[in-house]
């Protein structure tokens, strides 16, 4: 996998930043100590001043400011190599009177921190309530001094040849690395894996999502949704594959776009390249396209639809990516309908949000997931949760699609129920969309017939 340099020196770069390490080392001490709602680190960069460079909590806003070493809790602390507390900062004398206006602080402890044998900064913890800390919180604190210091030094020693390593790499000519022997890309990843061992996995993720994002590696496939009352093919099912290795279901690849900030792009990507299909389908069979709440809500998704028959496009709402905005959502959609466009919520039966995006968005079906159809032939909790289902479809006047179907027994109980539609594995595997059938294959549906008389 080709990873891009750019990003493998940035992520370097990040891994050994020393202000990197100690934001982690704030939040991290605010979920140690319960009462704490704030951590600061400050560092003396001249022999008057502490500055504050990073933050976390109710402090936070506190970066960059300054407070004396000579009037202050902190630089009594520092000067002093100890851990020190204020049980009422809002009257100890100690505390310097800026910061007690500026934070509104009630109680702090200072813990100084060293690199090597001299201190260098203190790492203060604050709460915005009085007698906050206990002896065993400072105690604590203490106790991880000395490694919350070794870690920030080893953070500072390793800036310096890092960006050396760095700058020299990026100054060599193309192929000059190589000529010397020297690999420039073992070494990144060397160096990579040892400051961050999930960096290269990220990256390379990230190489294979943008890959995708360009529609290389990204296929469809169409599954067939038939009428099971007599044979017709009635829609199908765009179904995305994604190529390469790791290989991963279309679900695991659109979470980790999203997880990468550019989950609805590869969407809209799925999308364009679905629709093309569409050209090929018979003028009577409807494409079914899943998108998220983000894509629906996209203008370049209403755009592209706008080049579609659109009466012959139904838009499948799944469950995986949560909605944060119904009337929004539902807005949306209206403008869709008006195009012809219509909803589909996939996966009824899985999970709780199928059920909301039911009550919310009235959609025009109901697409039963796997789960509730698989087995439903021998399981009477099934049977009666679809037939409470479809009377509910009914008198909304809405259609049913049972996903999922992997035998006769299946088939023949759901058409029993009343539901018109169905798909799955017996009925017909997803295939390329030249290889639409018009109907349910002979032998298939002359079983269901024969066992349903």
């Amino acid at each position: 996998m080709v990873i891009d340099p750019t990003g493998l020196e940035d992520a370097i770069r990040r891994a050994a930043d020393p202000l990197v390490l100690m934001q982690r080392v704030a939040d991290e001490v605010v979920n140690l100590v319960d009462d704490a709602d704030g951590v600061l680190v400050g560092f003396a960069n001249d022999s008057g001043w502490l500055t504050f460079v990073c933050a976390s909590g109710s402090v936070s806003t506190q970066v960059g400011s300054r407070i004396k070493l000579k009037a202050s809790l902190a630089g009594l602390a520092f000067k002093s190599g100890e851990t020190l507390d204020s049980k009422d900062a809002m009257k100890d004398p100690r505390v310097d009177p800026t910061f007690r206006r500026l934070t509104s602080v009630k109680s702090l402890v200072c813990v100084p921190l060293r690199r090597r044998t001299e201190t260098v900064g203190v790492l203060c913890v604050t709460s915005s309530r009085p007698k906050a800390f206990d002896e065993r919180d400072i105690a604590t604190l203490t106790g991880l001094a000395e490694f919350i210091s070794v870690s920030i030094a080893v953070a500072f020693d390793l800036a310096e040849p890092i960006n050396a390593l760095l700058t020299r790499v990026s100054r060599d000519a193309p192929g000059a690395a190589a000529a010397h022997g020297d690999n420039r890309e073992a070494k990144e990843r060397f160096v990579a894996n040892v400051l961050d061992p999930g960096a290269m996995g990220r990256l390379e993720t990230r190489g294979r999502v943008d890959r995708f994002l360009t529609g290389r590696g990204l296929t469809h496939v169409f599954q067939p949704v038939f009428d099971i009352t007599n044979g017709d093919c009635f829609a199908v099912e765009a179904l995305a594959r994604f190529a390469g290795r790791p290989k991963r279901g279309p679900a695991v690849w659109f979470a980790e776009a999203h997880a990468l900030g550019v989950g609805m792009e590869l969407e809209i990507v799925s999308i364009k390249q679905a629709l093309h299909a569409q050209v090929q389908l018979p003028d009577d069979v409807t494409l079914c396209v899943n998108a998220g709440p983000a894509a629906i809500l996209s203008d370049e998704v209403h755009q592209l639809l706008a080049g579609y028959d659109a009466r012959r496009i139904v838009m499948e709402l799944t469950e995986e990516t949560k909605v944060e905005d119904y009337p929004r959502l539902s807005s949306a959609l209206e403008r869709l309908c008006l195009l012809g466009v219509r909803l589909a919520i996939d996966d009824t039966g899985a999970g709780f949000a199928s059920f909301a995006h039911i009550l919310k968005l009235a959609p025009e079906i109901i697409k039963l997931d796997r789960e509730l159809t698989s087995g439903i032939d021998h399981d009477p909790v099934r049977a009666a949760l679809a037939t409470a289902l479809v009377s509910f479809a009914s008198q909304l006047g809405t259609e049913i699609i049972a996903e999922g179907i992997e035998t006769a027994s299946e088939l023949e109980v759901l058409r029993n129920l009343g539901i018109r539609y169905g798909q799955g594995y017996f009925l017909f595997r997803p295939t390329s969309i030249d290889s639409i059938p018009t109907s349910l294959p002979r032998e298939i549906w002359a079983a269901t017939t024969k066992r349903a008389s």
